[in-house]
């Protein structure tokens, strides 16, 4: 059929390109016949059509009607209508301006603001048509409500990118829509304040306050009231595009929640160490469970008692350097009380690591010359010495942070200093990322060793609890209801896993993504509008999340990444089978590769299958693939599965195969597998589920033999 254009958003009409053939559509009834079966695809009866355009006229004459309609339509569209006498359908493709905006709605709400919904289906009278008037009215209901759905989250997008004056044209134009919307108000009024109209913003605001006041019953939000507050109490503040926004995102500094038991093991330590016991003390867990919180809070707790503090930090970046992090932490002893206790000898040896000692102390001895195995041997004395001579003068606390990343050289010094200080007052505390150890690395050596030894305190960081993260909610701000917290909480819970990082980040996210607000004023949060302050899967990933994830993931090898990302495209948990059969390796070698994966926590384990460790790590994972990887990693695993089932088992993975091929672009194969899971379903009297399936094999079926195929499994269904 030949090019046609229908435009429904504004006058309704059918538009040809330059050089096609005029359009011909005499009546209004005709035109709105073809916006019916444009916008709701699939086969009409007649009685149907009959009665949606001509439900005034007898029987014989709407059939009559339509019959002069459809002749209309088919000297337009050709064999792109379909028409038998039971039924009518648009086989054609006939390009929209409403099937435009519904696609935008989902790929760019910026481009979706700026279709004219309002005018949907204006200028064309169909008399005597109330069947289709209704249907009228209900589509642009249902337009316009995702138009304003597009709207919201282009002023969004708009704010988040400073783009001032487009976020306050969007949202007047919401504002159309929705003249009461004490969301749009706000968001419109911070816009033009960002832009420097304070006036506009603050008459906009007392505008909306005093017209919902004097109309009631409903009342204008907190929000909006503390906002009107704002702007008359300080109307000096007309900033200037580009100066920060008067909404500002909080510093969250909560303290430590749901690690009382953790503090009582450290508080211990401390008792110990203080009474003349060495101790050693491993905090373990994944990245951003606290770790790091948690050891800095004690360390400043430990020099209120009078304690030295010594720390040092591995850096991925110096994984070559010897001794990098405890050269950082012997620098923290240049001044403290004790060092100058430590033999001239001995602190010659440290110098070798801590040059500046010589500006110190001047008359030092030159290091003595010998080989490197003894040399070494005198500066491990030459620390221990040191670290003794300040545990004489007060208790020690020598902190490594970030032991997976220390050199292997740091790691030897370590292990000789555990059994050296064990009677001293010192203890050697080391934190450690457990997704990031490598197992061949000399830190996962050294952490191997000191779990395996009865002297060390291992104290994991467990994911907080549900009502653990309500706490951090609390604490962090608050919300004028205990439903709102609680809901917000069960979300952070369900979409972090009570990992703190996660939750800390993901409340950052919303408050500058606007689903939470912040009263700069008072420090008062509150909700704004249906954001994910009441719905749990509107958290999203936080970049600093994400960021941590992605440099995770790009330091396995390869061969492991691969299986990570099939992983997460294939969506489920899956067996070693298809792994294997997708990378074309042994399934010993892929339950191998599994294993590691699953001690570097970025997959779990359970009865055999493996799936990523946490939704987030599958999400963020997809995020990295391209287009082409994700349609490429669909085709393997569909063609996989048909491999490793056998022909018995085939019907109970058809499901499987035939969506992973209809998103791998194998037509052929998502056609016959998703007749097979039809099958499948009838089997089971899942009649619902048997024509899901059919819907999608039609998709995919080819003209004739195949659709017809489709048709009679259908007729068997019901």
């Amino acid at each position: 059929m030949a090019r046609v254009v229908l435009n429904l958003m504004g006058p309704a009409a059918v538009v040809r390109p330059p050089g096609s053939p005029a359009a011909t559509l005499r009546t209004a009834k005709s035109l709105a016949l073809l916006s019916y079966l444009t916008l709701e695809p699939g086969a009409h009866s007649r009685d149907e059509l009959a009665t949606l355009l001509w439900g005034d006229s007898s029987e014989k004459a709407a059939h009559a009607s339509l019959r002069q309609a459809l002749t209309q339509l088919r000297s337009l569209l050709g064999d792109g209508l379909r028409a038998n006498r039971d039924r009518v359908e648009l086989v054609g493709e006939v390009e929209c301006d409403v099937r435009e905006f519904l696609a935008a709605c989902k790929s760019s709400p910026a481009v979706a603001a700026v279709f004219d919904v309002a005018q949907f289906m204006t200028g064309i009278t169909v008399p005597r048509s109330p069947v289709y008037e209704e249907w009228v009215d209900r589509t642009r209901a249902m337009l316009l409500q995702r138009h304003v759905q597009a709207l919201r989250t282009a002023v969004r997008d708009a704010m988040a990118a400073s783009r001032w004056r487009e976020a306050a044209m969007l949202g007047a134009r919401w504002l159309g829509h929705e003249p009461r919307s004490d969301e749009a108000v706000r968001l419109v009024a911070e816009s033009e304040l960002m832009a420097g109209d304070h006036a506009a913003a603050l008459a906009l605001v007392r505008a909306h306050v005093d017209r919902a006041r004097q109309e009631g019953p409903s009342h204008p939000s907190a929000a909006l009231v503390a906002l009107k507050q704002r702007l008359e109490a300080d109307p000096a503040q007309r900033r200037r595009h580009g100066h920060a926004p008067a909404r500002t995102t909080p510093e969250f500094a909560p303290s430590l929640i749901g690690r009382e038991r953790q503090w009582r093991v450290l508080t211990d330590v401390w008792r110990d160490v203080s009474e003349g016991t060495g101790r050693i003390v491993l905090l373990e867990g994944e990245v951003g469970m606290g770790k790091t919180r948690l050891a800095e809070d004690w360390l400043r707790w430990i020099r209120a008692q009078g304690g030295t503090v010594l720390r040092g930090r591995g850096h991925d970046a110096e994984m070559d350097i010897p001794y990098g992090s405890m050269v950082e932490a012997l620098r923290c002893a240049r001044d403290a009380p004790g060092i100058g206790g430590t033999a001239p000898a001995y602190l010659a040896e440290v110098a070798r690591l801590l040059p500046e000692l010589h500006q110190t102390y001047r008359g030092l001895p030159a290091p003595g010359q010998a080989t490197d195995t003894a040399e070494r041997s005198r500066l491990f004395e030459a620390v221990a010495q040191l670290l003794l001579a300040l545990a004489d003068e007060a208790p020690v606390v020598l902190l490594i942070d970030d032991l997976q990343w220390c050199d292997g050289d740091t790691c030897t010094l370590v292990h000789f200093l555990m059994q050296r200080l064990a009677a001293a007052s010192v203890a050697l505390v080391l934190t450690v990322r457990l997704g990031d150890l490598d197992r061949e690395a000399p830190a996962a050596r050294l952490f191997r060793a000191l779990r395996a030894g009865a002297g060390a305190s291992v104290i994991p960081m467990t994911p907080l609890t549900e009502d653990e993260v309500r706490q951090l909610v609390c604490e962090s701000g608050a919300l004028h209801t205990d439903e709102r917290i609680t809901r917000l909480a069960a979300g952070l819970h369900h979409a972090t896993d009570g990992n703190p990082l996660h939750v800390v980040e993901s409340l950052k996210l919303l408050v500058a993504g606007g689903a939470l607000g912040i009263d700069v004023d008072s420090g008062e949060w509150f909700a704004w509008g249906n954001g994910a302050a009441d719905h749990d899967d509107a958290v999203p990933v936080p970049p600093a999340v994400r960021d941590v994830l992605v440099a995770r993931i790009a330091r396995i090898p390869s061969e492991m990444r691969d299986f990570v990302a099939t992983t997460a495209v294939y969506g489920e948990s899956c067996r070693p089978a298809l792994l294997s059969q997708v990378h074309g390796v042994s399934r010993l070698r892929a339950s191998a590769l599994c294993d590691e994966l699953v001690e570097r926590l970025l997959l779990r384990e359970d009865d055999g299958r493996y799936s990523c460790a946490h939704p987030v790590i599958a999400s963020v994972v997809r995020g990295t693939l391209t287009k082409s990887r994700r349609t490429e990693t669909h085709r393997a695993i569909a063609m996989a599965l048909e491999a490793i089932t056998p022909d018995a088992e085939i019907g109970d993975v058809a499901g499987e195969i035939a969506r992973h091929a209809e998103r791998g672009h194998e037509r052929a194969m998502t056609y016959y597998y998703a007749l097979l899971a039809s099958e499948n379903a009838m089997r089971r009297v899942a009649a619902a589920e048997a024509r899901s399936w059919l819907d999608i094999a039609a998709k995919f079926a080819e003209p004739g033999e195949q659709l017809d195929e489709v048709d009679r499994q259908r007729t068997r269904v019901g």
